[in-house]
């Protein structure tokens, strides 16, 4: 079989889901014939200390070019990309700058070129929509859109052909994210003050609106009111930071309330925890939640986008209505007050990961489209799938 090689290209400056993904596929497809070169647009331009997504790729044997991406550079971006593709068979692009200049690039290098729509582009303010309408401008001549859920496939195919767009589900390395986590779950709890005993309710995420960190303060309003030795984490930056701190102080949580800030490595923050919550407003799948359910870890989140693809209400975790603070405390304190039945929605969370969120499942869904993208042959049909079924066969 032929060796091919893909090109991915994404801009970053953390790293946050799609990282992770990028990175689990940099290991996985040497294994399926495929290998991958990054490059990694810098949106400040270049620092001293690389990106950890390209540190890490490196240490995989994976080359990874940095390159700066102010608006002035977007020339000379197109030109490696150019170059690069002198090399790859197939571009790969992850958001929407790498988008609008990937189709550049693969216009003038003749290349096929595919692109993950990670989480739809938000439309928050004039720049934005802007962006938004460019990037679905470059998505409609791509040779296929990967999206990880069907609801988001279902929103992206008012604007692209659905027979371009392919549902290949996020997967995780559950066994090396649990023994990156478990060790360290006394570790951290030691080290941040936090007894065994104390109850600890965490959400994972940028501090962006789409997330719901503000009903998540909310939430810890009610909850605190019934059981007050709650400690509630808030793991993550972004551009909320300061209102959420006031909001925090507003509703009198100062000492329950911990900003901890963004972490590179999540997996011990998760294993200290002891309910994850995700009161987003709309996620396209959400990989902290496979994370979490790796480590057999009780969740709650609200019932928006590609949650209840990963979240079963009921089977291994517990769903909510989005924006409603008094719902998710309620579920919550479901969790925190029956142990056993919090134990149970746990474990059935790891055995839904193992059946159909694995690194390996997804590789071997991207390798197909790969091959099956430079061959040339017909793009699949979406296919159907029962969001609430349990024993649901995922592709």
């Amino acid at each position: 079989m032929k060796q091919l090689r893909v090109l991915h290209c994404r801009q970053g400056d953390q790293v946050w889901g799609p990282e992770r993904q990028i990175l689990q596929l940099a290991e996985w497809m040497p294994r399926l014939g495929i290998s991958m070169e990054i490059v990694l647009l810098r949106r400040w331009g270049l620092d001293s200390s690389p990106h950890p997504l390209a540190a890490r790729a490196r240490e995989l044997g994976c080359p990874v070019h940095e390159v700066p991406a102010r608006p002035g550079d977007w020339p000379g971006v197109v030109r490696l990309l150019r170059q690069r593709l002198g090399e790859c068979d197939l571009l790969h692009t992850h958001e929407f700058k790498s988008d609008l200049l990937g189709y550049v690039a693969t216009r003038l290098s003749s290349r096929p070129w595919i692109a993950t729509d990670h989480h739809l582009a938000a439309d928050e303010d004039f720049m934005l929509r802007a962006f938004a309408y460019a990037d679905r401008w470059a998505l409609q001549r791509t040779q296929a859109v990967v999206v990880p859920s069907y609801s988001q496939a279902s929103i992206l195919s008012r604007h692209i052909a659905p027979d371009r767009i392919h549902v290949i589900h996020h997967g995780i390395d559950a066994e090396a994210f649990a023994h990156s986590a478990e060790p360290r779950r006394g570790e951290l709890r030691h080290r941040l003050g936090v007894s065994d005993s104390q109850p600890v309710v965490s959400i994972i995420g940028r501090l962006d609106p789409i997330k719901g960190h503000s009903v998540f303060l909310e939430t810890a309003r009610l909850l605190l009111d019934q059981r007050p030795e709650i400690q509630f984490w808030v793991i993550g930056d972004g551009k909320l930071r300061k209102r959420l701190d006031a909001h925090s102080a507003g509703l009198g949580l100062t000492d329950a309330v911990k900003f901890w800030g963004y972490q590179n490595d999540i997996a011990p923050w998760i294993a200290a925890s002891d309910v994850i919550v995700m009161p987003s407003f709309h996620e396209s799948f959400g990989i902290v939640l496979i994370e979490a359910m790796s480590l057999a870890k009780p969740i709650v989140a609200s019932a928006a986008g590609g949650i209840p693809e990963v979240v079963l209400d009921g089977h291994n975790g517990y769903l909510a209505t989005p924006g409603d603070p008094r719902q998710l405390s309620e579920r919550v304190l479901q969790m925190l007050s029956n142990p056993a039945a919090a134990v149970q929605l746990g474990l059935a969370g790891k055995d839904r990961v193992s059946k159909y969120f694995t690194t390996e499942q997804m590789a071997l869904c991207m390798a197909d489209l790969y091959r099956s993208i430079l061959a040339g042959e017909a793009s699949r049909q979406i296919p159907t799938v029962s969001r609430n079924s349990a024993s649901v066969s995922l592709p």
